[in-house]
């Protein structure tokens, strides 16, 4: 099984800050999510060479959990904490949602606006710093002045892993989850699967995790990617403290 931490050198395949990742008729994801960077999942599976999900990371919320204020907008595949896309063949993310499920600009609190204008700021800012240096630098609120240069992800592959984010809210009803109960209890192999996740009974696998602070000005303390083949779905949730 394919598995690294700590992607502090770029291998075929990774692509930071890619472009054009989202279906056209969703433009407008642009504006709630950020794409860091793409990963060929035929780096962790050979089979699925040429088949590229991008990781995001969403600009939202300044406090609490991704869509838990818009709770009309969640449906089979989208809950609070839980998002989902299907990659197209042609390897846009399709979000399998509705833009009200983002608070985004349509909310005039001004902590949010002044948060989602960080964030943005600050993924640009990283961007530029890549152009120029060829690595990853972090404007986060967690480091001293910036730019910190920090790991593209902090894991690549092997198994789904567990966090806050399998208990902060139900995952939505398309998906089931599953914990290993005696996960905390007993000491595991470094391959064993703790989580398994599964959509009309076919598993997901991990592609990656990162912190959205290795990326920009704050964020969750780990976005978890995961993919389903058959149905090539494209799921996320986050770890928040």
């Amino acid at each position: 099984m394919f598995y690294q931490t700590d992607i502090r050198e770029l291998q075929p395949g990774l692509t930071p800050f890619p472009a054009d990742v989202f279906v056209p008729g969703q433009a407008w994801l642009a504006a709630h999510l950020l794409p860091l960077i793409s990963v060929d999942l035929g780096i962790l599976r050979p089979e699925l060479a040429g088949t590229v999900a991008t990781m995001l990371c969403p600009v939202e919320p300044y406090e609490g959990c991704l869509g838990e204020e818009t709770e009309a907008h969640h449906n089979a595949c989208i809950g609070t904490n839980w998002i989902a896309f299907e990659l197209t063949t042609d390897n846009r993310m399709r979000f399998l949602g509705e833009e009200g499920y983002f608070l985004g600009s349509n909310v005039q609190d001004p902590e949010l606006v002044e948060h989602i204008g960080e964030m943005r700021d600050s993924y640009e800012r990283a961007k530029a710093y890549f152009q120029d240096h060829g690595r990853l630098a972090s404007y986060s609120h967690f480091g001293e002045g910036g730019p910190n240069e920090q790991a593209y992800l902090d894991t690549l592959g092997g198994q789904i892993s567990d966090g806050n984010w399998t208990e902060t809210a139900p995952i939505p009803s398309a998906f089931e989850l599953w914990l290993d109960p005696l996960m905390y209890e007993r000491d595991q192999a470094a391959d064993a699967e703790n989580v398994r996740i599964t959509r009309a009974g076919r598993p997901f696998f991990a592609v990656a995790t990162v912190a959205g602070y290795n990326w920009c000005a704050t964020g969750p303390d780990a976005i978890v990617m995961m993919y389903e083949p058959d149905s090539r779905t494209v799921l996320f949730s986050f770890d928040w403290t």
